[in-house]
């Protein structure tokens, strides 16, 4: 399977530039719109090198590809016709269920329910929605052939070993092609995909998935389904976010925007580059636990497919979360009546953990079961047992992490005083757990050891979602752009740290810290919250040239030192701030409330920020 992958390269590198000049000369461009990416004109038709490539390989090395390779380029023809005159949504569809039709006539057809007619039905639905989600996943550059070629590489890998046959030979030459497109395509890219590629590169991985060389290990349907289906989640994945959000916004499913999930990533802080390296490396796990899935049977790898649905779910909430419509896309979600489960839940926070650690503790349980028996026999003998005491640790288990506050946190903020209370939930949820075994069962050296593996992998699961999430929030707040001016905080204590977490966390501020000073020589050279503590006073101007725009002071500062900071920021031309805090008598109640005050110090350049009074504000 080397030499068609070898000889789509070579052509799709040769084809791609004389494609790119013909495109541009012709005005064949995609210009800038409010609803697009890109922000340069750039050349389409990149997928007539493609195209071209891996047809040209294919029929070198196998002419029996010819009815995948004939529909496909029919596909590929209406993109061409889509990227010079813009084809109705209803016309390319109607093209994509006929050319998929013809194959299920030639006897391209799924056998996964054992009903000829169903399983006909599910191959042109399959083919079709696969031509159409990576129709609607090139939107960034490099994103849709790079998928494209982890999701071939993944189907090109559970084949290994085979005997030779066309659908191998086709993906062998389609990963040889897509490969040669992104040396160009890839950010900064020269040569967008267009339709003509993403239609006919969606449509033959859809026939090759549905119809081609899919390992089986066992009979199961499940497992039959598992290996396209995991080849291929992010298309899909992303497909259905796009679709949802859409359609709960009041848009047309069919309609360019920056909604995918790569602009979802780019708006929580990444970079364009990072959000289509983040969805290869999504792609490659699920393309990964695919292989695995047909080389050694779903029972055997059941839990790994568990672990990324759970991954790709907090994804999803993650993603769905970001406001990515100007008319209020949160609000919108909020109100539809017909919202789906999943997409209220992510508004439904606290069901929405309990459901999510029901899961991860019925896992986990699994998970210790599996590391303490292994495979095979003896896990097989053992799992009457498992089955008798999942009731009990889902019920202990559960009840503890209630009783002990864990969903009374936000995930965002989940810090060390969290951690403690999932630790003593899980080990009194264990014992109580393993209390009732004992008196049930009697006392075993295999249950205890299950149970003290059990705690660990909980506490991995557990711990390690809440804080997935506190991870892509905390990089988000760092990069979005839109929190303000970077500034330098001078004091690296409590009260520093107290300070940087407010600003990152609020951005009526409008600041954003980018490093701290501290007189102390102890702190020279550390960081705080991921930002570095860069020295003294006299590293002031330096900072400021660097590009910080304003200081604030963290703590009280000796009047000598301030007047030092006052000079330095006049002449810098930068404000200079200072944080209070104030305890302030209420007349309505015996009690006072602690609130933070951001004053301006006095002789300083007056602030630019006017924040709402009723919260923290910058003087």
């Amino acid at each position: 399977m080397v030499w068609p992958f070898v000889v789509a390269a070579a052509l799709s590198l040769l084809c791609t530039p004389l494609v790119r000049a013909f495109a541009r000369d012709r005005g064949i461009v995609a210009a800038p719109k409010v609803d697009r990416w890109h922000q340069q004109p750039t050349p389409l038709l990149g997928g007539v090198g493609v195209w071209l490539a891996s047809v040209a390989a294919t029929l070198v090395f196998s002419e029996s590809s010819l009815v995948v390779m004939g529909t496909a380029s029919c596909m590929f023809l209406v993109g061409v016709v889509d990227d010079g005159m813009r084809l109705r949504p209803a016309t390319k569809l109607t093209a994509q269920i006929i050319a998929a039709s013809i194959l299920v006539a030639f006897g391209v057809n799924a056998t996964w329910t054992g009903s000829l007619t169903f399983d006909a039905m599910l191959t042109i639905l399959w083919i079709v929605g696969l031509t159409n989600a990576f129709n609607l996943l090139d939107n960034m550059d490099g994103l849709c052939a790079g998928i494209a070629l982890i999701a071939l590489g993944a189907y090109l890998a559970a084949g290994f070993g085979a005997e030779p046959s066309p659908s191998l030979v086709v993906a062998s030459a389609m990963m040889g092609a897509l490969a040669g497109f992104l040396v160009y395509n890839f950010k900064p890219a020269s040569i967008f995909l267009g339709d003509s590629g993403s239609l006919f590169v969606g449509f033959t991985v859809g026939a090759l998935t549905v119809g081609g060389y899919v390992p089986d290990v066992d009979s199961n349907i499940v497992s039959v389904i598992a290996v396209p289906v995991l080849i291929l989640l992010i298309p899909i994945f992303d497909t259905t976010l796009v679709t949802v959000s859409r359609k709960l916004s009041g848009r047309s499913a069919s309609q360019g925007g920056t909604d995918h999930s790569s602009h979802r990533l780019v708006a929580l802080g990444f970079s364009e580059r990072g959000a289509v390296l983040v969805l290869y490396a999504l792609a490659a796990m699920s393309g990964f636990t695919a292989f695995l899935v047909g080389r050694y049977g779903f029972d055997n790898v059941n839990l790994l497919i568990g672990l990324v649905l759970v991954v790709m779910v907090l994804f999803g909430v993650q993603l769905a979360r970001v406001g990515v419509y100007k008319d209020g896309n949160l609000e919108l979600l909020r109100n539809r009546s017909y919202t789906p489960l999943l997409i209220e839940l992510t508004y439904k926070r606290r069901v929405f953990e309990i459901l999510l650690d029901f899961v991860l503790v019925s896992m986990g349980f699994y998970a210790a079961y599996r590391l303490r028996f292994g495979l095979g026999d003896p896990f097989s003998e053992q799992f009457p047992g498992f089955i008798n005491m999942l009731p009990v640790v889902i019920g202990c288990t559960m009840g503890s992490l209630w009783m002990f506050g864990a969903y009374r946190g936000v995930w965002r903020y989940f810090g060390l005083t969290d951690l403690t209370v999932f630790v003593r939930a899980i080990v009194v949820g264990l014992v109580l757990a393993a209390g009732v075994t004992v008196m049930v069962d009697g006392f075993s050296v295999e249950t205890t050891t299950t149970f003290i593996i059990t705690g660990l992998v909980l506490l991995f699961f557990l711990v390690g979602a809440r804080l997935s999430v506190r991870a892509v929030g905390e990089l988000g707040r760092r990069r979005e752009e839109k929190l303000g001016r970077p500034v330098v905080i001078y004091g690296a204590g409590d009260a520093g740290v107290m300070l940087a977490k407010e600003l990152l966390n609020n951005r009526d501020h409008q600041c954003q810290p980018v490093s701290f000073l501290d007189d102390d020589p102890a702190m020279h050279g550390r960081t705080l919250l991921g930002f570095t503590v860069l020295g003294g006073i006299e590293r002031l101007e330096e900072a400021l040239n660097s590009g910080a725009a304003g200081v604030v002071i963290s703590t009280d500062v000796e009047t000598a030192r301030l007047a030092t900071l006052v000079r330095i920021c006049n002449k810098q031309g930068v404000p200079l701030h200072r944080m209070q805090v104030r305890l302030e008598p209420m007349k309505v109640a015996p009690r006072v409330t602690l609130g933070s005050v951001l004053d301006q110090a006095e002789g300083s350049t007056p602030p630019t920020v006017s924040p709402p009074t009723t919260k923290p504000r910058l003087h």
